[in-house]
């Protein structure tokens, strides 16, 4: 068994869950929340190129290690999950709850030339 080390959210930091990738599909970084943290935000940047195809999943699981398919989280808003990036837009989604770690996955590969950043940022309820 390889250990890993897996980063802890801070309130505050943004943290990269996917790197601007312009290419096929990847299960980006996995994210340990901490149980204080109740708001959570996720911002999917996309760059002015053309996007032909592509989809970005906001996933959870309780298990940084599970080789299956993670669970969809379902946002505040009406913003549908997976989210099918839009050229030159910032799109940010929102989630209340506890989370154990997460991850941007893309889902269906970005094509077109655009690239899509996906970043994390959490706090806590006081």
């Amino acid at each position: 068994m390889t250990l890993t080390t897996i980063m802890a959210a801070m309130s505050g930091i943004p943290f990269d869950l996917q790197p601007a990738l312009a290419a096929g599909a990847a299960d980006g970084n996995v994210l340990a929340i901490p149980n204080s943290f109740r708001h959570h935000n996720f911002l999917i940047r996309t760059t002015n190129a053309t996007v032909s195809a592509g989809a970005v999943s906001i996933e959870t699981s309780n298990d940084p290690n599970d080789a299956n398919t993670w669970a969809l989280i379902d946002p505040v808003e009406s913003v549908a999950n997976p989210v099918t990036p839009v050229a030159g837009t910032d799109i940010l989604i929102n989630y209340i709850g506890v989370l154990n770690f997460v991850r941007a996955r893309i889902s269906t590969a970005i094509t077109g030339g655009a690239t899509v950043q996906v970043q994390y940022l959490g706090g806590k309820s006081y």
